[in-house]
């Protein structure tokens, strides 16, 4: 496994052969290139470098497909992240769900996806951010290996233990949504509808009662239930929302 202290590396692709010459290792757990000791002169034009203030204007769309999915804006997964990038293949199986040809020409999926979405300093990153039919949905991976999770409407238990994980998702996709909306160019301030959702890695989940307006199951089992939130919006609102939420500067504003 690798150490914390092992400084993780940002190498395109075209580059990633030079990269291994120069000692760079690759983890397959994290999908990411890293230095296998700390101060090695070699690699060091490949370590990360964040701008202190980027542009508002960011895009935040990257490629996120098969074995090139990354995060917001072409940033690596850090390490740790598996159960997200499982995730994130999985939520990429939606932005398929309309493919297919029909007499009309190829069909475009219904679905935009964004991942790790920087919400400004201090408040760390969403998730995931799903745009299409149903409106926004805000989705957060919560990570309870081994234990057992209980879901009764707005309380919810880790081996018995409340957590605050639902209204505090409910929160942020509140948020969320209000920021989207303010973004909007044409209609300023209408939120879309929103929805949070947790994605649970546990050894069990089990849902009593399901909360209001936050989706509960673990990851495997999340985009169905996403699925079959009712359709509000129509396929050129969701582009619209989309290329709003594609830009840095939606979400990082003061609300």
């Amino acid at each position: 496994m690798v150490r914390e202290q092992q400084p993780w590396l940002d190498v395109p692709f075209g580059e990633k052969d030079e990269a291994k010459a120069a000692g760079a290792q690759w983890d397959w757990r994290a999908k990411r290139w890293y230095a296998p000791r700390p101060g090695m002169a070699e690699l060091a034009r490949w370590l990360p470098t964040i701008s202190a203030e980027p542009s508002d204007d960011v895009d935040l769309a990257g490629p996120t497909s098969g074995s090139e999915l990354v995060r917001a804006g072409g940033r690596p997964w850090p390490a740790g992240a598996e159960g997200e990038v499982r995730l994130a293949e999985a939520l990429h199986e939606l932005t398929g769900a309309a493919g297919g040809t029909g007499g009309a020409g190829p069909r475009r999926p219904p679905w935009r996806v964004l991942h790790a979405v920087p919400t400004g300093p201090g408040r760390g990153d969403l998730d995931h951010v799903l745009l299409g039919p149903p409106g926004l949905v805000v989705i957060t991976t919560e990570h309870h290996h081994g234990r057992s999770v209980r879901v009764d409407g707005d309380r919810m238990t880790v081996d018995r233990e409340p957590v605050d994980h639902v209204p505090r998702m409910r929160a942020e996709a509140e948020r969320s949504g209000r920021l989207l909306g303010a973004a909007r160019r044409d209609d300023p301030g209408a939120p879309p509808p929103a929805t949070g959702a947790l994605a649970v890695v546990a050894a069990s989940v089990t849902t009593v009662s399901p909360p209001r307006d936050v989706l509960v199951a673990t990851p495997a089992g999340l985009p169905r239930l996403i699925t079959a939130l009712p359709a509000v919006l129509a396929d050129d609102e969701i582009d619209e929302l989309y290329a709003v939420a594609r830009r840095l500067g939606t979400w990082t504003r003061e609300l």
